[in-house]
């Protein structure tokens, strides 16, 4: 695989090197890099406007170029070409992993996931999935914003490994109408509709419907088990997807009113249960029948005001509502008595709740910004019910709670060169309260140059789903987890289109919630101390062809306990980004290389990972551009960790070879 893509990089090298058109130095200092200078400001680390060198992170941006010239499918796959990040595919949902956390039963609840500044991590499970589950059309991305390290010192709880804020497209980027149509491998279509405008009163609108289905491979994953399904005579599952997102914003003044709608139909080919030793009594397989049904929407209000003439203040007011059908069919057979029984086991969830904020800014006091606020959320309904159809033993459960917090950050400049950031959050919640601080201490010696020295700490409740879970056990509640962490981050511009990035951190993680089973019951309970060291680096240059070429690494180790290595955590990721521009830069070859190490799972291990993608991109006329996609170049054989501890298979084959065509109208 690496010396396919070698052969390809060095082939494209050579075409570019013909088709060159030299730039001036003040055209490199105008042209952006793949990542943004660091001068560009960023919103997500402080909830207030600032450069990245002034952010207390190591705060990673991608933008709408980048997502559409690397043909990020959704928002999994922009992040896992992020340093430190990775996915993990189960056949039906797409989780996170950071820096080196990714266990068995994190429905993504340690990464907070935002839209506009919008929390999405739900009130059941605390999760916001980053698959085709995530409630918006990339294509409306304008931009995301990844802000590694603990963030509960401003956005409490969920934001422990790190926030992730996906900032969607405003009106002027669209304005008039759009429409995109995809056909792919794997009977693969997909169609959006957008459109935008700016009216006369200046009201702003922009509206997009997308529909994204998806007939799924020829072979699913249960076909390579050791027995077929159709031997049970249940129906060939196919990893279908049906897929829908509505999604609308307003704004006017200050004013913004930010909604989305996404359903969700997932027929989930995964094969469950085993065959026992004897082979002799029962096998349970879920086959084609197996659909998940999912619901999610939401609404919010945002209003940016100047309050006393000094204080810049923003009000949030979102309303949310998760819905989730699962439908389970499940075959026991036994060979000895030649029979066959099906029993279909059923899992309901919903969530409904409110959520507000109240955040002023005031930098009128010379050298400081002051960061205040209030944040709360109030869950008007919490509902999970599994149970088996036509055996009524399992009562739902079902609560409603609330919680509320304060918080302040400084923003010091107190001496040329170096600034100090000072913040906290005070957490009231129903498992307790929680006090987390952030201290980052800033250098700038040097226009090109940055270091940054920045201590934090988070906490994570256990989810309503976790507590039911153990409730129906009758086991005890665990505890929050919490985590410290030191980093130090260091960036330096080598030429004005060179740059080289790094991190090292180290992370404290105590009470980390995971699974575990009393009999045949899943439970939640809290594990060993968790320690991980990791360093992270960056290396971005622009040639003067055009050509850009960016090089991430991350090397980490994460340990449990006495020293053993944390189950799916990958100590080596690398990616290699690679962007070609020829024909007078109307079209553009992009490509990626990604590697992770192998990893341990539970019996047994992940083989190590190259996996390459290529992308085809040019405009055929002002009004409509072409994208031509092909993922996993090589058709690498690859697997994926699962989600739960019983699943007999415990990690999952994923796509082989998947080739897209993408055609773009504008209007």
């Amino acid at each position: 695989m690496k010396y396919l893509f070698l052969f390809f990089f060095l082939s494209s090298t050579a075409w570019a090197e013909s088709d060159s058109a030299i730039l001036s130095l003040e055209d490199l200092l105008d042209s952006p890099l793949i990542n943004p200078p660091n001068n560009v400001d960023v919103s997500t680390a402080s909830k207030f406007s600032q450069t990245i060198k002034n952010a207390p992170s190591a705060v990673r941006v991608m933008s709408r170029d980048d997502i559409q010239l690397f043909g990020y499918r959704t928002l999994g796959e922009i992040l896992r070409s992020m340093p430190g990040l990775f996915t993990s595919y189960d056949g039906q949902n797409t989780f996170l992993g950071a820096r080196g956390i990714a266990i068995p039963g994190d429905f993504n609840t340690r990464v907070l996931i935002l839209i506009d500044g919008i929390r999405l991590n739900n009130n059941v499970f605390d999760s916001a999935l980053v698959g085709n589950e995530f409630p918006l059309d990339v294509d409306l991305i304008d931009r995301v914003e990844y802000v590694p390290g603990p963030g509960s010192a401003i956005y409490g709880n969920n934001a422990f490994l790190g926030v992730v804020n996906v900032l969607t497209r405003g009106a002027a980027s669209l304005r008039g109408a759009e429409a995109s149509l995809e056909y792919g491998s794997f009977n693969t279509s997909k169609l959006r509709a957008s459109m935008a405008s700016r009216l006369d009163n200046g009201m702003e609108y922009l509206v997009s419907a997308t529909q994204f289905r998806r007939g799924g491979p020829d072979h699913p994953v249960y076909m390579d088990y050791a027995i077929a399904a159709p031997e049970f005579k249940g129906n060939p599952a196919t990893d279908s997807d049906l897929s829908r997102y509505l999604f609308a914003k307003l704004s006017m003044g200050g004013l913004q009113m930010t909604g989305a709608f996404a359903s969700r139909e997932k027929a989930n080919p995964v094969l469950i249960g085993s065959v026992n030793s004897d082979e002799s009594v029962a096998v349970m397989i879920k086959n084609g029948k197996t659909l998940n049904d999912s619901l999610h929407s939401f609404i919010g209000l945002t209003y940016d005001f100047e309050a006393f003439s000094d204080w810049n203040m923003q009000a949030r007011l979102n309303y949310h509502e998760e819905e989730y059908k699962g439908h389970f069919p499940e075959y026991f057979f036994s060979e000895d008595l030649n029979t066959e029984k099906m029993i279909v086991f059923k899992e309901n969830y919903k969530g409904r709740w409110w959520d507000g904020e109240l955040h002023a800014l005031y930098n009128q006091l010379p050298e400081h910004k002051i960061l205040l606020g209030v944040e709360g959320r109030v869950n008007a309904e919490q509902f999970w019910h599994s149970y088996a159809e036509g055996f009524n033993t399992e009562k739902p459960m079902q609560q409603s709670s609330s919680y509320y917090a304060f918080f302040a950050q400084d923003e010091y400049k107190f001496a040329d060169h170096f600034t100090l950031i000072a913040g906290a959050r005070y957490d009231y919640t129903e498992y307790g309260n929680h006090f987390n601080p952030r201290l980052g201490l800033l250098w700038d010696p040097l226009d090109k140059t940055y270091i940054k020295l920045l201590y934090g700490s988070a906490f994570r409740n256990p989810n309503f789903f976790e507590q039911s879970q153990n409730k129906a056990s009758n086991f005890r509640d665990a505890g929050a987890e919490k985590i410290t962490t030191l980093e130090l981050v260091a960036e330096h511009y080598l030429t004005p289109a060179a740059k080289l990035n790094g991190s090292v951190y180290h992370y404290k993680m105590n009470n980390l919630i995971g699974q575990s089973y009393i009999g045949n019951n899943l439970i939640y309970t809290n594990l060993q101390k968790i320690r991980s060291t990791g360093f992270e680096t960056e290396f971005e240059q622009w040639f003067d062809s055009g050509i850009q070429a960016k090089l991430a690494y991350s090397l980490q180790k994460t340990t449990i306990g006495n020293g053993t290595e944390l189950f799916n955590s990958p100590r080596h990721m690398l990616n290699f980004k690679f962007l070609l521009p020829f024909a007078d830069s109307r079209w553009k070859l992009a490509t990626e290389l990604r590697y992770l190490s192998s990893v341990d799972i539970f019996y047994g291990m992940l083989p190590k990972q190259w996996l390459a993608d290529m992308v085809l991109n040019g405009d055929i006329n002002k009004n409509c551009s072409l994208s031509l996609s092909i993922h996993n170049l090589a058709d690498t054989s690859s697997f994926e960790a699962t989600r739960y501890l019983n699943f007999d298979r415990y990690s999952i084959k994923q796509d082989g070879r998947d080739i897209r065509l993408k055609i773009n109208f504008r209007y």
